[in-house]
Formats: C-alpha cells, sequence, structure tokens
C-alpha cells in the first residue's frame, strides 16, 4: 500500500479490503490508519463504515498471534512496535521532583504569556477562566453555608 507505482499501490490496498471483507475497522486493525487512508478517501469512507458489498458474518479475525501483538502495534502504521520503557522508573525522587518543577515552570510561563489560559468549570458546568470559575464557586459556597 505504500508501492511507488500508483497501479500496484492501488490493486495492493483493493486486494486487501476485500480480504477484510470491506470493513473498514478490520481494514485499520491490520494496515494501519496512515496506511489504509488514501484507499479510505477515495471510497468516502474515512469516518468508518461498510463497504459495498456483503460477507459473511464471521467476525472473529483475531489470531492469538494477533492478540498477543495487538498492545504494542503502531495504531497509525499498523506496525509492531517494541514497548518503550518508562524513564520513571530509572530516576530518583529528586530528579522526579525537579522534572515536575520544571513542568509546572513551563505551564507558568505559558499561561503568563497568554499561549494558554487555565479553565476551570462553574457551576452550572460550563467553562470558564480559572479566576471567574473560582470566585463563582466560592460565592456559591457562601451563599449555601448561609442559608444553613
Amino acid at each position: 500500500m505504500t508501492h511507488v507505482d500508483l497501479g500496484v499501490k492501488q490493486i495492493a490496498a483493493e486486494f486487501l479490503f476485500v480480504l477484510c471483507k470491506e470493513r473498514v475497522d478490520t481494514l485499520l486493525k491490520y494496515t494501519g490508519y496512515g496506511n489504509a487512508a488514501g484507499l479510505l478517501a477515495a471510497r468516502g469512507l474515512l469516518a468508518g463504515g461498510r463497504g459495498d458489498h456483503w460477507y459473511s458474518d464471521d467476525e472473529d479475525t483475531d489470531t492469538e498471534e494477533y492478540k498477543s501483538a495487538k498492545p504494542n502495534i503502531n495504531l497509525i502504521t499498523g506496525h509492531l512496535e517494541e514497548p518503550m520503557p518508562n524513564p520513571m522508573d530509572e530516576m530518583t525522587e529528586e530528579q522526579k521532583e525537579y522534572e515536575a518543577m520544571k513542568l509546572v515552570n513551563m505551564f507558568d510561563k505559558l499561561s503568563r504569556d497568554e499561549f494558554i489560559k487555565p479553565m476551570g468549570v462553574r457551576p452550572d458546568g460550563t467553562m470558564a477562566p480559572l479566576e471567574e470559575a473560582v470566585s463563582q464557586y466560592h460565592s456559591s459556597k457562601q451563599d449555601s453555608s448561609d442559608s444553613d
């Protein structure tokens, strides 16, 4: 599906789609979204769905090998990738705290430069700037405590 020759690419994609009984979810499962995007766009199926033909209802296409590899499959490329080690496992508590403070400082800088705006939830469930949401929360809390 990634061949340079467009004819080969299209025929391979169509063949794989037929093998998947023209089911978008099955094609994506075995090839990855990135590889199948061209075929799906050409057929108007990027949003999912089913092709024009009907096939048997045999739905279980997962082999034991696929089931064991499923957590390590990249959904975009369809390739099996080795699990990445967790970098936090090798860090000391001091290093973790240092990295957390760096993250807090980056968020603070983004907030001060107004690249991001902290938001909160108003008592009515809508989003508002954090200061406004907190002040409304405190005022509604005071109103409810005054009535007690």
